[in-house]
């Protein structure tokens, strides 16, 4: 989905890329949206759909085999833009933005620059809940037909979303919570948890719980945490001091393993914003248009 001003855009091409079973609702409610945000400030916003997951689904192409598939998706997708662009990934999506960057430096393929919202390198290492499950789910990767299933996770959502009340209470404590409770309002969070969840791939979870197991950050036979060591993109690395399913300590191993002169490391914490941050408020909670949109506005502007 491309959105800009109805005069066209004034400014360079951007393109979104969401995160693990998710879709383009990432960037998008109803009540607040950072990709009409975005467009409204001059840029060419493009909101890619992986393989498998909302408008990319069908034709015979059920979702990604492997997350180098999503790799490839964001890789092809830059090359069908106007001009070179900056990448903005959450989550997964943001692990996705990281190897294609070091693959288009290898290449020398031109990119205006990267940004990690609550964006995976590390993982599993700063929550022990979701390191655990890795480990586990590591332990059992020999059963390979568990790879090719793809999971409708848009059930779990919907099951969330109507059940906001007591989800956003038990947030405080529990050890996989999604957002900081009181960070988004109850209809934009509902519309965002059931609209937002789609499809995704057990063989892609298998990769990341190998991340998690070994430390490691690759796709087979590419090792995009070497690749990315050596690409020297321009990268803003966006994190939640609660985000419990990627603690900044995962998050910010992108940013002290780039070898990049431009780079910088923006941690939201209560301390300089007098608020908590969760992973999905990163992108659509209450504070997110003033701290989060803007200040990323204002860096792919100076690039």
């Amino acid at each position: 989905m491309r959105k800009h001003r109805p005069e066209g855009p004034t400014r360079g091409p951007v393109l979104l890329v969401h995160g693990f079973a998710q879709n383009r609702y990432s960037w998008h409610a109803r009540l607040r949206s950072p990709s009409a945000w975005w467009a409204a400030q001059g840029f060419d916003v493009w909101n890619l759909e992986l393989r498998g997951h909302g408008n990319s689904r069908g034709e015979g192409q059920l979702g990604a085999e492997t997350f180098r598939d999503y790799v490839d998706d964001v890789d092809a997708a830059l090359d069908a833009l106007p001009g070179p662009a900056v990448v903005v990934g959450h989550s997964l999506g943001g692990a996705a933005a990281y190897a294609v960057a070091g693959r288009r430096a290898a290449r020398a393929k031109a990119l205006r620059g990267v940004v990690g919202i609550g964006a995976i390198y590390g993982f599993g290492r700063g929550n022990p809940w979701i390191r655990s499950l890795c480990q586990l789910t590591h332990q059992l990767e020999g059963s390979r037909w568990a790879g090719a299933l793809q999971v409708r996770s848009r059930f779990v959502g919907k099951a969330l979303g109507r059940l906001y009340g007591l989800t956003d209470v038990i947030g405080y404590t529990a050890p996989l919570s999604g957002w900081w409770p009181g960070s988004v309002e109850p209809a934009l969070l509902a519309e965002r948890l059931e609209e937002g969840f789609d499809w995704t791939s057990v063989r892609v979870w298998q990769e990341m719980s190998r991340w998690a197991a070994t430390g490691r950050f690759d796709g087979g036979d590419e090792d995009y945490d070497a690749l990315w060591r050596q690409a020297g993109t321009p990268a803003l690395v966006v994190l939640g001091d609660k985000d419990h399913l990627l603690p900044p300590e995962d998050g910010r191993l992108a940013f002290e393993r780039s070898c990049a002169a431009d780079k910088a490391l923006l941690l939201l914490d209560d301390w300089s914003t007098g608020r908590h941050w969760g992973h999905l408020d990163l992108v659509l909670g209450t504070a997110a248009p003033a701290q989060v949109w803007a200040p990323i506005a204002d860096w792919m502007a100076a690039r």
